[in-house]
């Protein structure tokens, strides 16, 4: 999985700027030093070109304005899968799941109220899922580009078994960062509902930005942890994708 980003897509609606989600992704833009490119249709785009002027200046970075004609989700994927983009950057809403279910790279959800920060403070949380230790990668260079924490909650229930399995998971997490040179730490809590927790946590801790896995596994009549999350996070949430494990570094990584 790549995880330094050189080319960063912004898809955004037409019903109202998102001027939060362009200032989380001028913050990644400087610490990965590469273009943004907004994707943005006929009826709103000459508003972006302005505001993107003003923050252009202010932030010292450069945008690429995409022009399509009708909006859609899919014109967005299609948009971004053409840019060839390592990372796009959405407002938070009830399409932001199906964006994230289409696309292979991470998707960084951000609500139109959060007020962007640079980030000093990234939570991860770690549950009874093998690949729930796929988006240590992800976090890990985040920390290292911003120079940020990463705090691990690691979350199971009662079960003795479940709770020894994923106290390995996330010891194996930080002591693998702690190696790599980024500082971390982790907590354990037992809760069934990884989603509320992950949440709080993050509150507790001032985060900037929690990174997680996407998570297809909630049943027909349910909804899956990543969407509880991307939907009810007060903190912008990178969503990472699964991918095969293979036996070289940490976790195919």
């Amino acid at each position: 999985m790549k995880t330094d980003f050189t080319k960063i897509a912004i898809g955004v609606r037409s019903d109202d700027l998102h001027p939060g989600t362009l200032d989380a992704a001028i913050n990644l833009s400087k610490v990965f030093s590469c273009t943004l490119h907004l994707i943005c249709f006929d009826d709103n785009c000459g508003v972006y070109e302005q505001l993107i002027e003003e923050k252009s200046k202010a932030g010292n970075v450069h945008f690429e304005i995409v022009r399509r004609s009708n909006q859609s989700v899919k014109t967005i994927i299609q948009t971004t899968l053409e840019l060839e983009a390592d990372l796009l950057i959405v407002p938070a809403d009830k399409n932001s799941q199906t964006i994230v279910n289409a696309l292979d790279i991470p998707v960084l959800t951000v609500k139109d109220d959060f007020d962007p920060r640079p980030v000093r403070r990234i939570v991860m949380p770690i549950h009874d899922k093998p690949e729930t230790r796929q988006k240590v990668p992800v976090a890990m260079q985040l920390a290292k580009h911003f120079g940020a924490v990463i705090d691990i909650i690691a979350v199971s229930s009662k079960s003795e078994e479940e709770q020894k399995r994923v106290k390995s998971y996330a010891y194996s997490a930080e002591k693998y960062m702690t190696e790599k040179g980024v500082e971390c730490s982790y907590e354990f809590r037992i809760g069934t509902k990884v989603d509320v927790v992950t949440m709080e946590y993050a509150e507790e801790k001032h985060a900037d930005l929690i990174v997680i896995m996407n998570d297809r596994d909630a049943g027909f009549f349910s909804t899956s942890f990543s969407e509880k999350i991307i939907r009810n996070s007060a903190v912008p949430v990178i969503t990472v994708e699964p991918r095969e494990l293979s036996s070289k570094g940490f976790v195919g990584y």
